[in-house]
């Protein structure tokens, strides 16, 4: 059950947290309310591919011990270059990934799109994204676990774009992870742009949010009416006390959700 009843609230590493190591991590979730994490690849947890049979297996039994949902493992890989072996590369590298989310006892993987290439036709680079995607979805079915595309780069990001890519992606094992992006917006409003996309998502990444992405006004609500079953996951710039200031953004969220009834 979701601390507010309604909807999870996490923390994706990408900015707070990416310094600290696992244990810290969990800690700081446990003491912040926060109910799941996304593990950006690179950073200091040391969650990655490189981990021993050992090593993966001590990462699932800790996750086993804590109520921190081990919810996205944040890999870094993308299919939109004009370079089949580099698009070739990041296929097989997203399918380690949903290996180590399988030993680990991760949900399953982000990955995304970033950007179009110049001189290449859209319509051709989103297809070949789709394709590449869709393979990956195969060895996400064998292993039981999903794909999270961030809704993600110059262009791709674009929601009609993604759209694209998700219907051409059919796989039950393929959702989207909503990135709250200004480009979102048309008059101030996500009414239109998350319709589109909304069947999809199953993970989101969100922001500050006093500033002026409509989340009160709808995503949240958008959220609720679609029983949303994933997590918030805070991406926000680093500070040098993370529990002081994780402590108001969970109160906020809180507030903001049960505002929404």
């Amino acid at each position: 059950m979701p601390r507010n009843g309604r909807l999870r609230l996490g923390l994706v590493t990408y900015l707070v947290g990416k310094d600290l190591d696992l244990e810290s991590l969990i800690t700081l979730c446990e003491k912040t309310g926060l109910e799941g994490l996304e593990l950006r690849t690179t950073h200091a947890h040391g969650v990655e591919l490189s981990l021993t049979p050992a090593e993966r297996e001590r990462v699932r039994k800790r996750f086993e011990a804590t109520p921190v949902v081990l919810a996205v493992l944040g890999s870094i890989c993308e299919y939109h270059s004009p370079d089949a072996a580099v698009v070739r590369r990041n296929v097989e590298e997203t399918k380690r990934w949903l290996h180590l989310a399988h030993d680990v006892g991760a949900l399953g993987v982000k990955v995304r799109p970033n950007g179009l290439p110049e001189g290449v036709p859209v319509e051709k680079t989103l297809s070949e994204i789709a394709g590449a995607i869709a393979e990956c979805g195969d060895a996400a079915e064998s292993v039981g676990k999903d794909i999270f595309i961030e809704v993600h780069g110059g262009g791709t990001s674009d929601p009609p774009r993604m759209k694209a890519i998700l219907d051409a992606c059919p796989s039950p094992r393929i959702g989207a992870t909503w990135n709250c992006n200004p480009t979102d917006l048309e008059d101030g409003s996500i009414e239109w742009t998350y319709r589109l996309l909304s069947p999809r998502v199953r993970m989101a990444h969100i922001h500050d949010l006093y500033e002026g992405y409509p989340y009160k006004q709808e995503l949240f609500p958008a959220m609720l009416r679609d029983s949303f079953g994933g997590y918030c996951l805070i991406e926000m710039a680093q500070t040098a006390d993370p529990e002081r200031v994780l402590r108001y953004y969970r109160r906020l969220f809180d507030e903001m959700v049960e505002a929404c009834a």
